[in-house]
């Protein structure tokens, strides 16, 4: 028998500046999908999810109706908002981030979560800040707020075409005619307005936002997609970050989905959530020295 699932939508789980610096204040928000009776289930691992956008725009609820796969199959899910770009520069969105897993480190027992066992995933933008959540575990300067007796470390981390280095060059990109450019695109550079700055201005500064930076061998496990014909972030992103992870020996696996562009459909069927748990299982076995 299925287990039945709830929907807690609107969690607050930060307050943060906003409008004009320390002048007036918002919540940041999530919503979490778990077992209709938490404490009949048992522990679960828990995936914490980031929805893309430019760092301009996100919607926390997007994905729900996928995430729901992971739902099914034993994971409770949190899909968390993070501050945009024209209300603070990175790294304040990563801030955010920590803090939502803190939180939910912190009522993992009212949640019925397993603490040991925290993914963090995301696509595009919201790639980018779970890989920057990942491979800076042990940076406790990205810490900042409440909770912080509790660790914002995850276990691994699912990174759906984001961006792994600002300053990077696409051997093939294609030529974009301006009717074929995105709106978002057409404007100043969704990543200078993320870091206050072009790249090219200050690569070493830049470098310091970027995941490809930080990789190590303690870095966790990564499961990493990416469309061939992705003309928003390249596809050689994904392609040096697995090579970085390779190099220190941290489990990988990376999936092309040839003839995919940026968001493509095919990144949102059961099949690639299948393929995700697959993955999952197998490191977080190895995390706990079953394997």
């Amino acid at each position: 028998m299925d287990t039945p699932l709830t929907l807690l939508s609107g969690i607050t789980f930060a307050r943060v500046p906003y409008w004009f610096p320390f002048f007036d204040y918002r919540d940041l928000k999530m919503d979490i999908i778990l077992p209709f009776r938490p404490d009949e289930e048992g522990k679960r691992p828990l995936l914490v999810w980031i929805c893309g956008g430019a760092w301009m725009t996100m919607e926390r609820s997007a994905h729900l109706p996928w995430l729901m796969n992971f739902a099914r199959r034993g994971y409770s899910v949190a899909s968390v908002e993070y501050r945009m770009s024209n209300s603070c520069h990175f790294p304040g969105q990563l801030e955010d981030i920590k803090k939502a897993i803190r939180y939910l480190r912190a009522h993992a027992g009212e949640f019925g979560i397993d603490a040991d066992r925290i993914i963090v995933g995301g696509e595009s933008a919201g790639a980018h800040l779970a890989a920057m959540a990942g491979v800076t575990n042990d940076k406790r300067e990205f810490d900042k707020g409440e909770y912080l007796e509790y660790t914002s470390r995850v276990q691994a981390v699912i990174d759906y075409y984001g961006p792994a280095s600002f300053t990077l060059k696409a051997k093939d990109a294609p030529e974009i005619n301006e009717s074929e450019q995105p709106d978002f695109l057409k404007g100043p550079s969704p990543v200078a307005m993320l870091l206050g700055y072009e790249p090219a201005n200050d690569p070493e500064k830049a470098d310091t936002a970027a995941p490809l930076s930080y990789i190590n061998p303690s870095t966790p496990p990564f499961f990493i997609a990416h469309g061939t014909q992705d003309i928003i972030v390249p596809i050689e992103n994904s392609d040096a970050l697995c090579t970085a992870l390779e190099k220190n020996k941290v489990p990988a696996e990376f999936w092309t989905i040839q003839g995919a562009g940026h968001a493509d459909s095919r990144f949102y069927q059961k099949e690639m959530a299948d393929r995700i748990m697959d993955f999952l299982e197998r490191v977080l076995k190895r995390e706990k020295g079953m394997e």
